[in-house]
């Protein structure tokens, strides 16, 4: 056997089985624009020091944004194995490692108790999934960031249209007395 085939076979092995099903769960990779990257931090009025979580982190950009520019502690949640390695490689170089952590993990498994902000763009029915863990886990006046899609029967506290960027505020967005939604 060749060394291209080998390295062929194993290239399809990894996508068809590892790679293409994470685009049936609803969270391909589409990079957030830095522009939003930046409004989704103002409109979560993240402090230094305070926690950011981003959910299916990507490439990492909102985390050294919130380090760099915030001065704000993040940690990235991925599952693509790639993903993951780029995020890591970049937070590696970029002199942000104190204050900047990736995890290889899937998002419904991370405890998100420490978080003060929560940033994601995940698919509408990923977000739905999401609120029993966020209910759960997350201390009240924690802001969560969503570009694009929102969570149904929460009433966002401040919405960028133009953007389609929803902030949400754990105690505040989600209907009162209901213990689940």
């Amino acid at each position: 056997m060749s060394l291209p085939f080998v390295l062929l076979s194993v290239f399809l092995v990894l996508f068809f089985f590892w790679l293409f099903p994470l685009f049936f769960r609803g969270i391909p990779w589409q990079p957030t624009d830095m522009r939003r990257v930046r409004r989704m931090l103002e409109m979560s009025r993240i402090r230094p020091g305070e926690v950011l979580y981003d959910l299916g982190c990507g490439d990492g950009r909102i985390l050294l944004c919130a380090a760099r520019e915030y001065g704000a502690c993040a940690v990235g949640v991925e599952l693509n194995p790639w993903l993951f390695l780029l995020a890591w490689f970049r937070v590696f170089l970029s002199g942000f490692r104190s204050r900047v952590r990736v995890v290889f993990g899937n998002i419904f498994s991370v405890d998100l108790s420490r978080a003060d902000v929560i940033t994601l763009f995940l698919f509408e029915h990923v977000n739905e999934a999401l609120k029993e863990k966020f209910l759960r886990e997350l201390r009240d006046g924690t802001r969560i960031v969503s570009y694009v899609w929102t969570f149904r029967g929460w009433t966002p506290k401040e919405v960028d249209r133009d953007l389609r960027l929803f902030l949400y505020v754990k105690g505040e967005s989600e209907p009162k007395g209901s213990g689940t939604v």
